[in-house]
């Protein structure tokens, strides 16, 4: 009995041992590459080994991450290289996944027809994807510069039949794409489509009844977006599979399963129809989506054109009304002007149901165009005796600002007394209503991978705003309530009222108005009026360490050991100093298994930010640069500035004795879900 029992056991470590042989065979298949030429490195040089320890910092960070993702930034000066490492989602453990990028230095080194001396690479096998480069490609997904196509070559559907047969991938891919866009958690979906009448292939006895597909996006960059750019130029002239191969997204199809598990959409293909005026050969759902695309811009194009004709004939005939020039610079905005009665109409004549919420400017409501398009309209008070500057700067800046991570403003209405701005309408609202909900399921849904997307995209959009737009910009009211979420929860960051321009020849400045939230002002502003980026680093610092503890800077701690007030900032330091910060991590991340790197980085990040003196803060380019680094080449930050203390109830916060001159202020958390300032002190 014993020997059969050995026996039997040691048959089942083979079996164990040949499926996890197939499985990494079947990842080392090597789909495609792509050597971007351009430059070059010497062998056994500075650049080469930098690259060899980027690739093995990608192979195991990514087989430790829950997303099975990693990002690596190595060396400096002209030997920099970023890299970014991805495994398929149906790998089911770590091994698998370092198995698969551990090949990347064949096509990186290996002798052969690869990339060797190659600086920028992309490496794409079966169930992962590799791309190091001495640019900076991690702070702008673009996915058109990294593509690689590779249609299988088994079998083909005859000309007659493959222009249907692609339009059923098409329908594949996006359905996928949505599934996989609103899967925050793993941004992946597969999928089967069915067929009751099969295709004959150019093999006599292969017929075609079901198409798998596979997407998959990276958990950072704007997911829907990237794979419908892919779908658009879905083209594979009746073959029967495919792949399109994209660093921030992929996309794959073939007629058999080659993926772990069970499809997660299982969809039936319509019967096909004969057409009343037929499409021209490979003409797919991609292609109509361009063709609509063109038309929809045409249009709109139009339209604008004579919208801005009658927007200057109204400003003209009205320079006795409120005029929104811009005093430093002269420009007027060039913003689509709305109808009164149109947005009366969306808003169902601004309805307490509609109502999103109220600031110091005025409130926010939801509104729905006639063509169906959600929006969101901001409207000045009309006794309010102030405002109207606010409205003036944020539409006069973020009608020139255009990035991902901020907010877009859609139009204006100037009418009588009503003065109200309209943004495109973000369904998640703000990054409030999740991080501090009382509802667990609502805090729930804000996953490790989701705070560190929105800390990402938030540092990008405060980069933008800071070095990369035309304007320079100091947004100085960054904060929880001001972070708008779309359906992926990417960050938008939204209101401008209070932004200030600069001259990045002249980075600081001194105000007589200080205007903000506070909780989230750096000392050298609230105290002595210091005005520069680093007010901005101040506040990202806050909201980085807001989004780790799942804490309100406002919120009573206990006295930190050193017998200081409990603030969010001191306790956190409290906890670094002995070093149990990972203490601060919100309760809820420990249910959803949080990467305890990633969180300690953000810590040590956060604390950086909010560094007393403000040269010892880091510029947002050099943040960015940490959130792909590792926290091990941080600097040690120094004691956090500003304290507060607690009056009797919680929400009166009253700055400390540093300045008799700064009033106290009501600090009521933001109840908005939309986008508000609050305009205190003044």
């Amino acid at each position: 009995m014993e020997i059969r029992s050995a026996v039997a056991a040691s048959f089942v470590l083979l079996l164990l041992s040949l499926s996890s042989f197939l499985k990494l065979s079947a990842g080392a298949e090597l789909f495609s590459w792509q050597c971007y030429n351009g430059s070059s490195y010497k062998e056994n040089g500075t650049y080469q080994s930098n690259v060899r320890s980027l690739l093995a910092s990608l192979a195991a960070n990514a087989s430790r991450s829950q997303s099975l993702f990693a990002t690596t930034v190595v060396g400096t000066s002209s030997d920099t290289v970023w890299g970014l490492g991805l495994c398929r989602r149906d790998i089911t453990n770590g091994t698998e996944c370092e198995s698969c990028l551990a090949l990347a230095p064949v096509v990186a080194f290996g002798s052969g027809d690869y990339c060797k001396g190659v600086k920028d690479v992309s490496i794409f096998y079966d169930r992962c994807i590799v791309r190091y480069s001495p640019h900076d490609f991690l702070t702008s997904p673009d996915n058109r510069q990294v593509q690689s196509r590779g249609p299988s070559k088994e079998a083909v559907i005859p000309h007659d039949a493959a222009n249907r047969y692609d339009a059923l991938m098409v329908s594949l891919a996006v359905a996928l794409a949505k599934s996989a866009a609103f899967n925050t958690t793993s941004r992946y979906a597969t999928g089967v489509m069915v067929s009751d009448q099969g295709f004959t292939t150019n093999a006599s006895d292969d017929v075609v009844r079901t198409i798998y597909g596979l997407v998959q996006c990276t958990p950072r960059g704007p997911c829907l977006e990237c794979l419908q750019g892919l779908v658009d130029g879905m083209k594979f002239n009746g073959s029967v599979g495919g792949h399109i191969f994209g660093i921030w997204c992929n996309i794959r199809f073939e007629k058999q399963v080659f993926y772990d598990g069970s499809p997660m959409l299982n969809l039936i293909a319509p019967p096909p129809t004969p057409p009343s005026s037929p499409l021209p050969y490979g003409t797919t759902d991609g292609t109509r989506w361009r063709q609509r695309a063109a038309t929809v811009s045409t249009i709109v194009l139009g339209v604008a054109v004579i919208l801005l004709s009658i927007t200057v004939v109204f400003l003209w005939r009205n320079k006795a009304t409120t005029q929104l020039s811009y005093q430093e610079d002269g420009d007027d905005p060039e913003s689509l002007l709305f109808d009164l009665t149109t947005l009366r109409r969306a808003t169902d004549n601004f309805a307490q149901e509609n109502k999103l919420g109220h600031g110091g400017f005025g409130a926010v409501y939801k509104g729905v165009l006639p063509h169906g398009r959600e929006i969101a309209v901001k409207r000045l008070d009309k006794a309010s005796g102030q405002g109207l500057k606010e409205l003036r700067n944020e539409l006069l800046l973020v009608a020139k600002l255009k990035h991902n991570n901020l907010t877009k403003l859609l139009g204006v209405c100037l009418k009588g007394e009503e003065k109200l701005l309209v943004y495109e309408y973000l369904p998640n609202r703000s990054l409030d209503t999740f991080l501090f909900a009382p509802e667990i399921e609502k805090r729930l849904l804000l996953s490790w991978e989701i705070r560190f997307r929105i800390i990402y995209g938030t540092a990008r959009g405060l980069l933008y705003l800071h070095e990369d737009s035309q304007i320079k910009i100091i947004h100085r009211d960054l904060k929880a309530s001001n972070i708008l979420l779309d359906t992926d929860m990417n960050p938008k960051i939204s209101d401008f009222g209070l932004a200030r321009l600069f001259n990045s020849d002249k980075p600081s400045t001194t105000t007589g108005q200080v205007v903000g939230t506070l909780g989230y002002m750096a000392p050298e502003y609230a105290v002595l009026g210091h005005l520069s980026v680093k007010i901005d680093v101040y506040r990202f610092g806050v909201l980085v360490l807001e989004i780790v503890t799942g804490r309100k800077n406002t919120d009573a701690f206990e006295e930190s050991s050193a017998g200081e007030s409990g603030t969010l900032l001191n306790y956190v330091w409290d906890q670094w100093s002995k070093g149990t910060a990972l203490a601060t991590m919100d309760p809820m991340l420990e249910c959803m298994v949080a990467e305890e790197g990633e969180v300690m980085k953000c810590v040590h990040l956060g604390l950086l930010c909010v560094q007393e003196n403000p040269a010892d803060r880091p510029t947002m380019l050099e943040v960015l640069v940490m959130l792909h680094g590792h926290a091990s080449s941080f600097v040690a930050p120094s004691k956090p500035a500003f304290t507060f203390t607690f009056a009797s109830s919680t929400d009166d916060i009253v700055l400390s004795a540093s300045d008799p001159g700064v009033q106290s202020a009501s600090a009521t958390p933001s109840v908005n879900e939309m986008s508000v300032s609050e305009f205190e002190p003044r």
